[in-house]
């Protein structure tokens, strides 16, 4: 049977796929609050488990999120590990969203003909179920190329400690893997296709200051009034919090670039040939962005994008924000930090590097909290996965633009830090608004992702086969 008698299977059955799609989406599935984690976590292992696979659900702690794995052994020569996730984030404000946020509404949006609005539409719960989809119609002609393992997890939008602690816990069973593969929607607008052979790391912390015995109300919000003798907290953490960055917003916090390394003679070329594809304004406007905070030529914007670090204010939650006003002076206020990093810097030097900075210029007592973090990852362009991924995609007429790292921020360190086996992250397909309102994935893209998955399954297998 060839690729394409299984990509017209895909044809025939688009909207039994794209139904069912749909059902999945309409279940809320939020990381923040919990809310429907279990019946998606219960949806998704009916899927895994509808095509064969030995499946099960996995919790590192009581509060956590289940993990759901499934494996399929059709005793193939090579076997892969695909990472999906099942989680979204909020919906947020739901006046901003012109369709219900779970309501897997199917509009018309132009210039893309017919979308599907929904919260995961496009990061990253449609690709999971298209994945998903994919795989069964190759298991239904008997037809799967390689064995898999799913690792399918439900915290990837809140950090937890499930994912992280079942590759752990399972590397004896994961040990024969060759590769890792993660599939999403990695088309833009354009139709330019990418291809990631990494991602930066993320560090993730509360700040927090608050009144004590040296400054501050100690018993809860008082009158504004005070403030001409009273120390605000809110202000004292605004302060502290500019001290972590310049005029130009780049990180200033001490230490912290003692050990970012900077890119190869390898990633400098593929940086030069991205530019050659590479639009400003389509990526600004992608992002709803009129101008970039630095100036400089594309390549020097890549450079920075894809090989420093940054510091980002999430949050920041403080005081009176109802309607009208309130005239008082907070006792506490926090802000949500995030910093993305780069090889070769830590996790645990990045925090240290925070909490000596604040100690040094005088913020001794503004607290941190910790989440779960994510490492910084990056492969070979030379590994069967990445080569597989690239030619998948040449299979479908696209020319990928080859991405040495991406500037978000994914789980991929399980693969080539806990697993030590290369990974790559591909996919047709084109969507808009993650974590925004009217979140969305253009439909007929959709079923050209499918069409991608199995044609990098059976590439891999082809390029892995001749590599004997």
């Amino acid at each position: 049977m060839t690729i394409g008698e299984m990509h017209r299977d895909i044809d025939k059955n688009w909207s039994r796929h794209l139904s069912e799609t749909r059902r999945i989406l309409r279940i809320p599935s939020i990381s923040a609050t919990g809310e429907g984690i279990q019946d998606t976590a219960n949806a998704v292992e009916e899927l895994l488990a509808g095509m064969g696979a030995e499946t099960k659900q996995f919790k590192a702690t009581k509060k956590s999120h289940p993990l759901v794995y499934g494996h399929l052994d059709v005793g193939a020569e090579k076997t892969l590990a695909v990472y999906g996730m099942y989680d979204v984030q909020p919906p947020g404000d739901l006046d901003e969203w012109d369709h219900p946020p779970f309501g897997a509404t199917i509009v018309k949006k132009e210039p893309y003909g017919e979308v599907l609005v929904n919260r995961g539409a496009y990061n990253s719960k449609a690709s999971l179920v298209g994945t998903i989809l994919a795989t069964k119609t190759m298991v239904d002609r008997d037809q799967l190329p390689v064995n898999l393992h799913f690792i399918i997890e439900g915290e990837e939008e809140s950090g937890g400690l499930s994912l992280p602690t079942f590759v752990k816990m399972n590397k004896l069973r994961l040990s024969g893997t060759d590769a890792g593969v993660w599939f999403d929607y990695s088309e833009d607008s354009t139709g330019e296709v990418d291809v990631s052979l990494g991602s930066k790391g993320c560090v993730t912390f509360d700040l927090i200051a608050e009144g004590n015995e040296k400054r501050g109300p100690m018993n809860g919000q008082v009158h504004s009034s005070v403030a001409v003798v009273v120390e605000s907290p809110v202000l004292r953490l605004i302060k502290a919090i500019s001290t972590f960055v310049d005029e130009s917003q780049d990180p200033t916090i001490d230490g912290i670039w003692k050990d970012v390394r900077p890119p190869s003679k390898q990633d400098i070329r593929l940086v030069k040939k991205l530019v050659e594809k590479f639009d400003r304004k389509v990526y600004l406007g992608e992002i709803g962005v009129k101008k970039a905070k630095m100036e400089g030529s594309d390549e020097e914007l890549l450079r920075k994008y894809l090989f420093e670090p940054s510091v980002n204010v999430a949050g920041l939650i403080a005081g009176y924000t109802g309607e009208g006003y309130s005239t008082v002076l907070p006792h506490r206020a926090m802000a949500k930090v995030d910093i993305r990093t780069v090889p070769n810097m830590t996790s645990e030097g990045t925090r240290k590097a925070v909490r000596r900075h604040l100690d040094r210029h005088g913020f001794s007592d503004v607290t941190m909290t910790s989440y779960e973090d994510y490492p910084w990852s990056k492969v070979p362009l030379e590994a069967d996965i990445t080569r597989a991924s690239i030619e998948a995609l040449r299979y479908h007429g696209k020319e990928p633009r080859i991405w040495p790292m991406m500037a978000g921020s994914a789980p991929m360190y399980i693969f080539d830090e806990i697993l030590k086996i290369p990974h790559c992250g591909t996919g047709l397909g084109f969507g808009g608004g993650a974590h925004a309102p009217n979140e969305f994935a253009v439909v007929r893209g959709m079923k050209d992702f499918e069409k991608s998955a199995i044609t990098t399954f059976w590439k891999f297998a082809e390029i892995t086969s001749r590599t004997k």
